[in-house]
C-alpha cells in the first residue's frame, strides 16, 4: 500500500510539473504555450521493414532534448530485430537561437543506449547437411549518431539520422554492434 501511495504522489507531482505554462529558456521567461513534446514514426522501418518504430522526445532547452524509441518487429524474416528500446540524448548545434520556432532543430549529435532482442542464425551442421536453426539473443549497448531535424511553422518535424552502437553483452551468436538509422516524421505538441 505504501508503494502505491508513493507512486501516486510522484505521478501527480510529475503531471503538475508538465502542466505549467511558463517556461524559462536561455534566461527568458516565456508565458505563451510552447510545444516541447514530439511524437514521431520511423518511415523506412515501418513501411519497408514491417517493424514499426515510434519515438517520443522531450525538449529540455534550446539545444538539448531527451527521448526514447520503441521498435517491435511484425515479420522477423525481413528484420532480425524482434524488439528494441533505445533511449537517447541529443545536443543541437547551429540554428537560430533567437527564434522560439527553431527550438531544438538543425544538426545534432546523439548519444544513445539500446536494449534489443535479435534472431540469429546459428548455421549448425547436422549429419553433414546445414540445418536452419535460429536463436533469439539479447543485446544491450551504447552508441552515437548524427542527424538533422527540420521543424515547420505548423510544428511538423522531419529528421534523418545515422549511427550505431556496440553491444556489451557477451553471448554465443549475438552481433557485436547495432544500427541506429532512420528517416522520421512526426508532430511537436
Amino acid at each position: 500500500m505504501k508503494k502505491l501511495i508513493v507512486f501516486f504522489a510522484i505521478f501527480v507531482m510529475g503531471i503538475s510539473a508538465f502542466a505549467q505554462k511558463t517556461h524559462r529558456i536561455m534566461g527568458w521567461k516565456i508565458t505563451k504555450d510552447i510545444p516541447l513534446n514530439e511524437l514521431k514514426v520511423n518511415l523506412p522501418f515501418t513501411i519497408f521493414g514491417s517493424s514499426p518504430e515510434i519515438s517520443y522526445e522531450r525538449i529540455l532547452n534550446t539545444d538539448i532534448s531527451v527521448g526514447a524509441s520503441l521498435l517491435a518487429s511484425l515479420d522477423t524474416d525481413r528484420n532480425p530485430y524482434q524488439f528494441a528500446f533505445t533511449p537517447y540524448f541529443r545536443w543541437f548545434f547551429g540554428g537560430n537561437r533567437e527564434s522560439m520556432q527553431k527550438l531544438a532543430a538543425g544538426f545534432f549529435i546523439e548519444a544513445n543506449g539500446s536494449m534489443y532482442s535479435q534472431l540469429m542464425d546459428t548455421g549448425s551442421v547436422l549429419n553433414g547437411a546445414e540445418a536452419e536453426n535460429e536463436v533469439s539473443e539479447m543485446g544491450a549497448g551504447l552508441g552515437l549518431a548524427i542527424g538533422w531535424k527540420y521543424l515547420t511553422k505548423n510544428n511538423w518535424v522531419g529528421e534523418i539520422y545515422l549511427g550505431g552502437g556496440r553491444n556489451f553483452l557477451k553471448n554465443d551468436y549475438g552481433a557485436e554492434a547495432y544500427p541506429r538509422l532512420g528517416i522520421s516524421i512526426g508532430k511537436r505538441f
